[in-house]
């Protein structure tokens, strides 16, 4: 699959995520993050309620679960989750580690997901900057 190399670079991805709950969300592609970022709503509705608690409440009981990690705020905590499944097109990646990240503000921003590299190791990925694009295969 072939992407325009552009800034921000979006997609339209397909989540499933516990008990086969699906979102279609807006993702950015993010090559620099470790993680996908998932917003907490979006994770509720997804089938992980642990989603919507305080990342600082959730580390005082399972701190295994909130892993720190570099974001658009800069070193930030959120409450980690592996989702079934994340599909772009027809590239599909099973069991990819996700957090769930709290904004307060979410719909300032224009996009539902971060597409980090949890997902991306699962492809080969290839940038051509001469001709501005990025693959995965």
């Amino acid at each position: 699959m072939r992407f325009a190399l552009k800034d921000p670079m979006l997609v339209t991805i397909r989540v499933e995520g516990k008990f086969g709950a699906v979102r279609e969300l807006s993702a950015v592609i993010d090559f620099n993050s470790p993680y996908c970022t998932v917003l907490s709503q979006d994770a509720i509705d997804l089938g992980y309620p642990e989603g919507g608690n305080k990342h600082n409440e959730r580390e005082r009981t399972h701190p295994e679960e909130t892993p720190r990690f570099t974001s658009m705020r800069g070193i930030d905590r959120g409450i980690q989750v592996k989702l079934h499944k994340v599909s772009v097109g027809g590239l599909v990646a099973k069991n990819v580690d996700a957090v769930v990240l709290e904004l307060e503000h979410p719909r300032h921003i224009t996009f539902d997901f971060v597409l980090g590299r949890s997902f991306l190791k699962h492809f080969k990925l290839t940038v051509d900057v001469k001709a501005r694009y990025v693959s995965l295969t």
